[in-house]
């Protein structure tokens, strides 16, 4: 069996989000604010809307593959995958062989539910309509950016960010529990995350659900909870035991080795 052994490296927060935070977090707001300033939504939206041949609903909301699928049997895929992860945790309490891999279990765990709880937590407090709920789609409700006034008299969306999505972007956290355990395989960990939640996302706006953003915001929020647990269940632990001079070296990165149990 092949386990990892603590990285003897220095970490310090500010090297860390340089390179997994920063970087992505600027990719991604320069993203947003292109399509922001393009009106990319309401535009994506108006063609999907009017290549199903929607006229006062979107035919796609409830079709078996976009609603029964992808969204309601996906629902519960995520949910069986937590579970999974739950029972690992549990077994490794118990079981020699998943031992060593319960501190990346309990990453996972509490990166995927902080993924999906900051998700509901925006949805409760932004504005944000649904496709659906747009008077141009059907809905009865105005159209508004998240960086816009809300219009006077018009309700609260609480549409955004995009919740089903999150479901399948928080299990980006894979990337960083790969890295740990078997670094060659961090970036299908990766991949697994980013093409669940593309495939909940690209269902969503099929059904009218949510708008293109509503869904990038769930990735970013996704990536950036699961960065920051990953700092702080692994390298935060390992850079408070050195001295402060070790601890202000660059970051470099960590270079995990086996040992044969």
């Amino acid at each position: 069996m092949h386990t990892t052994t603590p990285h003897n490296v220095s970490v310090t927060f500010f090297s860390f989000a340089k390179g997994h935070l920063l970087l992505p977090l600027c990719f991604f707001a320069a993203i947003i604010g292109v399509l922001e300033w393009t009106h990319t939504d309401m535009r994506l939206a108006s063609e999907l809307f009017h290549w199903q041949g929607g006229v006062n609903s979107w035919p796609l909301r409830g079709h078996w593959l976009t609603e029964g699928v992808l969204h309601v049997a996906g629902h519960y895929f995520v949910i069986l995958l937590v579970l999974s992860v739950v029972i690992a945790i549990a077994m490794s309490f118990r079981n020699d062989t998943v031992k060593p891999y319960r501190k990346g279990l309990i990453f996972l765990f509490c990166s995927v539910l902080a993924s999906v709880l900051l998700v509901r937590i925006g949805k409760s407090v932004t504005h944000m309509t649904c496709p659906w709920d747009v008077v141009e789609f059907g809905g009865s409700m105005l159209h508004s950016s998240l960086f816009a006034r809300l219009p006077e008299g018009a309700e609260f969306g609480q549409c955004f960010p995009g919740g089903h999505t999150s479901g399948g972007f928080a299990w980006v956290a894979l990337f960083y529990v790969f890295k740990e355990y078997r670094p060659g395989l961090a970036k299908f960990g990766l991949a697994f995350g980013i093409i669940l939640g593309l495939a909940f996302g690209i269902a969503q706006e099929l059904r009218g659900a949510h708008f293109l953003t509503h869904d990038l915001w769930s990735l970013a929020i996704a990536w950036t909870s699961s960065s920051l647990l990953y700092y702080a269940f692994f390298l935060r632990p390992q850079a408070s035991k050195l001295p402060s001079a070790v601890r202000s070296m660059p970051f470099i990165k960590p270079q995990p080795h086996n040992r044969t149990a």
